[in-house]
Protein backbone atom coordinates (compact mmCIF):
# COMPACT_ATOMS: atom_id res chain seq x y z
CA UNK A 1 0.00 0.00 0.00
CA UNK A 2 1.60 3.36 -0.96
CA UNK A 3 1.13 6.14 1.42
CA UNK A 4 -0.59 9.27 0.58
CA UNK A 5 1.53 12.50 -0.03
CA UNK A 6 -0.73 14.92 1.72
CA UNK A 7 -0.67 19.18 2.04
CA UNK A 8 -2.42 21.01 5.01
CA UNK A 9 -2.32 24.56 4.36
CA UNK A 10 -1.68 26.44 8.17
CA UNK A 11 -2.70 30.07 9.10
CA UNK A 12 0.68 31.15 10.65
CA UNK A 13 -1.69 33.42 13.13
CA UNK A 14 -3.23 30.02 14.78
CA UNK A 15 -1.50 27.12 16.57
CA UNK A 16 -2.82 23.90 16.77
CA UNK A 17 -4.88 22.81 13.63
CA UNK A 18 -6.46 19.48 13.99
CA UNK A 19 -5.90 19.40 10.59
CA UNK A 20 -2.91 18.08 10.43
CA UNK A 21 -3.45 15.61 13.20
CA UNK A 22 -5.83 14.29 10.60
CA UNK A 23 -3.77 14.26 7.62
CA UNK A 24 -0.37 12.45 9.90
CA UNK A 25 -3.62 9.56 10.57
CA UNK A 26 -4.20 9.70 6.66
CA UNK A 27 -0.93 9.34 5.22
CA UNK A 28 -0.26 6.14 6.91
CA UNK A 29 3.03 4.43 6.44
CA UNK A 30 5.04 5.42 3.92
CA UNK A 31 3.06 8.83 3.39
CA UNK A 32 3.97 12.41 3.90
CA UNK A 33 2.39 15.25 5.12
CA UNK A 34 3.77 19.09 3.78
CA UNK A 35 2.56 21.96 6.22
CA UNK A 36 2.33 25.17 3.94
CA UNK A 37 2.04 28.81 4.72
CA UNK A 38 2.11 31.87 3.01
CA UNK A 39 4.06 35.22 4.41
CA UNK A 40 1.42 37.65 5.46
CA UNK A 41 2.25 41.12 5.07
CA UNK A 42 1.94 41.62 8.57
CA UNK A 43 4.66 38.98 9.84
CA UNK A 44 8.42 38.44 8.83
CA UNK A 45 9.13 35.31 7.14
CA UNK A 46 11.09 33.91 10.10
CA UNK A 47 8.15 33.98 12.72
CA UNK A 48 6.14 31.77 9.97
CA UNK A 49 9.26 29.50 10.05
CA UNK A 50 9.21 28.95 13.80
CA UNK A 51 5.29 28.44 13.64
CA UNK A 52 5.71 25.69 10.97
CA UNK A 53 8.90 24.15 12.92
CA UNK A 54 6.57 24.58 16.17
CA UNK A 55 3.51 22.66 14.38
CA UNK A 56 5.97 20.21 13.00
CA UNK A 57 7.73 19.42 15.76
CA UNK A 58 4.91 17.68 17.71
CA UNK A 59 5.03 14.96 15.11
CA UNK A 60 8.15 13.76 15.14
CA UNK A 61 7.68 10.02 14.56
CA UNK A 62 5.57 10.79 11.19
CA UNK A 63 7.19 12.10 7.53
CA UNK A 64 6.03 16.43 8.42
CA UNK A 65 7.79 18.92 6.04
CA UNK A 66 7.13 21.87 6.27
CA UNK A 67 7.28 25.00 3.25
CA UNK A 68 7.03 28.94 3.61
CA UNK A 69 5.36 30.47 0.29
CA UNK A 70 5.46 33.66 -0.62
CA UNK A 71 2.86 36.41 -2.34
CA UNK A 72 0.65 38.91 -1.81
CA UNK A 73 -2.20 36.93 -3.33
CA UNK A 74 -2.77 34.30 -0.15
CA UNK A 75 -5.11 31.83 -2.26
CA UNK A 76 -3.14 32.27 -5.98
CA UNK A 77 0.05 30.93 -4.04
CA UNK A 78 -1.76 28.22 -2.39
CA UNK A 79 -3.03 27.19 -5.36
CA UNK A 80 0.20 27.34 -7.26
CA UNK A 81 1.80 25.26 -4.99
CA UNK A 82 -0.84 22.71 -5.27
CA UNK A 83 -0.80 22.65 -8.61
CA UNK A 84 2.94 22.00 -9.10
CA UNK A 85 3.85 19.83 -6.36
CA UNK A 86 0.45 17.13 -6.89
CA UNK A 87 -0.43 16.25 -3.78
CA UNK A 88 -2.96 13.23 -3.15
CA UNK A 89 -5.03 15.45 -0.84
CA UNK A 90 -5.32 19.20 0.84
CA UNK A 91 -6.37 18.99 4.35
CA UNK A 92 -8.30 21.78 5.93
CA UNK A 93 -10.29 22.93 8.89
CA UNK A 94 -13.67 23.83 9.30
CA UNK A 95 -14.11 26.61 11.52
CA UNK A 96 -17.25 24.60 13.13
CA UNK A 97 -20.83 26.26 13.28
CA UNK A 98 -22.07 29.80 11.87
CA UNK A 99 -25.02 31.89 12.88
CA UNK A 100 -27.57 29.37 11.32
CA UNK A 101 -25.92 26.24 12.07
CA UNK A 102 -24.16 25.73 8.58
CA UNK A 103 -20.45 24.92 7.92
CA UNK A 104 -18.04 27.96 8.30
CA UNK A 105 -15.40 28.14 5.99
CA UNK A 106 -12.73 31.01 5.67
CA UNK A 107 -12.65 32.83 2.09
CA UNK A 108 -8.96 30.81 1.45
CA UNK A 109 -10.68 27.68 2.55
CA UNK A 110 -13.59 28.25 -0.06
CA UNK A 111 -11.43 29.02 -2.62
CA UNK A 112 -9.26 25.82 -1.99
CA UNK A 113 -12.14 23.67 -1.75
CA UNK A 114 -13.55 24.85 -5.23
CA UNK A 115 -10.33 25.87 -7.09
CA UNK A 116 -8.18 22.99 -5.94
CA UNK A 117 -6.53 20.64 -8.77
CA UNK A 118 -6.33 18.61 -5.66
CA UNK A 119 -9.14 16.77 -3.75
CA UNK A 120 -9.96 18.57 -0.63
CA UNK A 121 -10.46 16.93 2.83
CA UNK A 122 -12.40 18.76 5.06
CA UNK A 123 -11.98 18.43 9.28
CA UNK A 124 -15.20 19.33 11.06
CA UNK A 125 -15.45 20.03 14.69
CA UNK A 126 -16.76 16.28 15.09
CA UNK A 127 -14.33 14.66 13.23
CA UNK A 128 -11.99 11.67 15.40
CA UNK A 129 -8.65 11.38 14.16
CA UNK A 130 -8.26 8.83 12.02
CA UNK A 131 -5.41 5.57 12.47
CA UNK A 132 -4.97 5.29 8.84
CA UNK A 133 -7.71 4.44 5.86
CA UNK A 134 -9.34 1.56 5.50
CA UNK A 135 -12.39 2.43 3.49
CA UNK A 136 -14.20 5.11 1.11
CA UNK A 137 -17.76 5.36 1.32
CA UNK A 138 -18.96 7.59 -1.30
CA UNK A 139 -22.38 9.54 -1.55
CA UNK A 140 -23.94 8.88 -4.91
CA UNK A 141 -27.32 10.72 -6.51
CA UNK A 142 -26.73 10.66 -10.26
CA UNK A 143 -25.71 13.74 -10.54
CA UNK A 144 -22.46 14.88 -12.05
CA UNK A 145 -20.82 16.41 -9.23
CA UNK A 146 -21.36 13.07 -7.33
CA UNK A 147 -19.70 10.82 -10.04
CA UNK A 148 -17.02 13.01 -10.40
CA UNK A 149 -16.27 12.47 -6.52
CA UNK A 150 -16.93 8.73 -7.41
CA UNK A 151 -14.14 8.59 -10.14
CA UNK A 152 -11.51 10.66 -7.86
CA UNK A 153 -12.39 8.32 -4.60
CA UNK A 154 -11.97 5.09 -7.32
CA UNK A 155 -8.12 6.34 -8.02
CA UNK A 156 -7.59 7.24 -4.57
CA UNK A 157 -8.87 3.37 -3.41
CA UNK A 158 -6.76 1.75 -6.51
CA UNK A 159 -3.41 3.72 -4.87
CA UNK A 160 -4.08 2.98 -1.07
CA UNK A 161 -6.10 -0.40 -1.30
CA UNK A 162 -9.03 1.21 0.88
CA UNK A 163 -12.52 -0.35 0.09
CA UNK A 164 -15.02 1.18 -1.96
CA UNK A 165 -18.75 1.60 -0.80
CA UNK A 166 -21.65 3.20 -2.23
CA UNK A 167 -24.58 4.40 -0.26
CA UNK A 168 -27.39 6.58 -2.03
CA UNK A 169 -30.28 8.44 0.03
CA UNK A 170 -33.86 8.18 -0.70
CA UNK A 171 -35.69 11.10 0.82
CA UNK A 172 -39.28 9.02 1.02
CA UNK A 173 -40.05 7.49 3.73
CA UNK A 174 -41.87 4.88 1.51
CA UNK A 175 -39.22 1.11 0.27
CA UNK A 176 -41.11 1.48 -2.64
CA UNK A 177 -37.97 2.55 -5.00
CA UNK A 178 -35.38 0.47 -3.32
CA UNK A 179 -35.12 -2.06 -5.85
CA UNK A 180 -34.47 0.34 -8.76
CA UNK A 181 -32.22 2.46 -6.50
CA UNK A 182 -30.60 -0.37 -5.86
CA UNK A 183 -29.81 -2.05 -9.24
CA UNK A 184 -28.40 1.58 -10.62
CA UNK A 185 -25.96 1.11 -7.62
CA UNK A 186 -25.26 -2.09 -8.78
CA UNK A 187 -25.33 -0.71 -12.04
CA UNK A 188 -22.46 1.93 -11.19
CA UNK A 189 -20.89 -0.15 -9.24
CA UNK A 190 -19.70 -2.53 -12.05
CA UNK A 191 -18.12 -0.03 -14.28
CA UNK A 192 -15.83 1.01 -11.01
CA UNK A 193 -12.15 -0.22 -11.26
CA UNK A 194 -11.15 -1.48 -8.56
CA UNK A 195 -14.44 -3.42 -7.72
CA UNK A 196 -16.98 -1.75 -5.29
CA UNK A 197 -17.49 -3.80 -2.33
CA UNK A 198 -20.95 -3.04 -0.94
CA UNK A 199 -23.59 -0.40 -1.68
CA UNK A 200 -26.30 0.51 0.52
CA UNK A 201 -29.92 2.54 -0.08
CA UNK A 202 -30.23 4.48 3.19
CA UNK A 203 -33.45 6.17 4.31
CA UNK A 204 -34.18 9.66 5.49
CA UNK A 205 -35.34 13.81 4.14
CA UNK A 206 -32.22 15.11 6.16
CA UNK A 207 -29.43 13.26 3.25
CA UNK A 208 -26.72 14.41 5.71
CA UNK A 209 -28.08 12.93 8.63
CA UNK A 210 -28.55 9.54 7.43
CA UNK A 211 -25.21 9.52 5.46
CA UNK A 212 -23.69 10.38 9.19
CA UNK A 213 -25.92 7.75 11.01
CA UNK A 214 -24.50 5.32 8.41
CA UNK A 215 -21.19 6.21 9.59
CA UNK A 216 -20.94 4.62 13.08
CA UNK A 217 -17.98 4.87 14.94
CA UNK A 218 -15.37 3.27 12.52
CA UNK A 219 -12.76 5.96 12.23
CA UNK A 220 -10.77 4.85 9.46
CA UNK A 221 -13.80 5.55 7.11
CA UNK A 222 -14.03 8.94 4.99
CA UNK A 223 -16.73 10.20 3.93
CA UNK A 224 -16.67 11.25 0.13
CA UNK A 225 -19.23 13.71 -1.33
CA UNK A 226 -19.16 15.89 -4.72
CA UNK A 227 -19.93 19.91 -4.38
CA UNK A 228 -20.86 22.53 -6.44
CA UNK A 229 -18.41 24.91 -8.35
CA UNK A 230 -18.63 28.51 -8.04
CA UNK A 231 -22.23 29.18 -8.96
CA UNK A 232 -23.88 32.73 -8.60
CA UNK A 233 -25.53 33.22 -5.57
CA UNK A 234 -24.35 30.88 -3.13
CA UNK A 235 -22.56 31.62 0.35
CA UNK A 236 -20.11 29.06 -0.12
CA UNK A 237 -18.55 26.60 -2.06
CA UNK A 238 -20.40 23.29 -0.66
CA UNK A 239 -23.85 22.14 -0.88
CA UNK A 240 -26.25 22.20 1.86
CA UNK A 241 -25.87 18.52 2.24
CA UNK A 242 -22.04 18.38 2.18
CA UNK A 243 -22.01 21.34 4.52
CA UNK A 244 -24.31 19.55 7.23
CA UNK A 245 -22.48 16.54 6.27
CA UNK A 246 -18.72 18.21 7.19
CA UNK A 247 -20.15 19.96 10.00
CA UNK A 248 -21.92 16.73 11.59
CA UNK A 249 -19.13 13.96 10.48
CA UNK A 250 -17.17 11.85 13.08
CA UNK A 251 -14.81 10.88 9.77
CA UNK A 252 -12.74 13.37 7.36
CA UNK A 253 -15.36 14.32 4.43
CA UNK A 254 -12.89 14.21 1.20
CA UNK A 255 -15.38 16.94 -0.93
CA UNK A 256 -14.32 16.96 -4.61
CA UNK A 257 -14.91 19.93 -6.70
CA UNK A 258 -15.84 19.99 -10.29
CA UNK A 259 -12.21 20.88 -10.88
CA UNK A 260 -10.59 18.70 -8.83
CA UNK A 261 -13.02 15.79 -10.50
CA UNK A 262 -12.03 17.55 -14.04
CA UNK A 263 -7.73 17.46 -13.45
CA UNK A 264 -8.07 13.97 -12.03
CA UNK A 265 -9.71 12.79 -15.35
CA UNK A 266 -6.90 14.96 -17.53
CA UNK A 267 -4.17 13.48 -15.90
CA UNK A 268 -5.88 9.38 -16.00
CA UNK A 269 -5.74 9.40 -12.37
CA UNK A 270 -10.05 9.03 -11.94
CA UNK A 271 -10.17 5.83 -12.59
CA UNK A 272 -13.22 3.95 -15.06
CA UNK A 273 -15.40 6.18 -16.89
CA UNK A 274 -18.94 6.36 -15.12
CA UNK A 275 -21.30 6.72 -18.06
Amino acid sequence: MNGLQILVPLDPTKLGSRAIDVAVGLAGSGGAVELVSVTPATLPGAVVDTFLTVEREQFADADVRCRRLEGADVVGALLEHIAGTGPDLVVLDSHGRGPLGELVLGSISADLVRSSHSPTVLVGPACAIPSGLRQLTVAVDGSPDALGALQVASRLSQRIGAALELVEVAEEVAYTGDVAETAELHRIAELVDPPVRAWDVLHGRDVAKALVGHLGRDRDVMLVVGSHGRSEGRPHPLGGTAARAVRQSPVPVLVVSPEAAADGERRGLAGSSLT
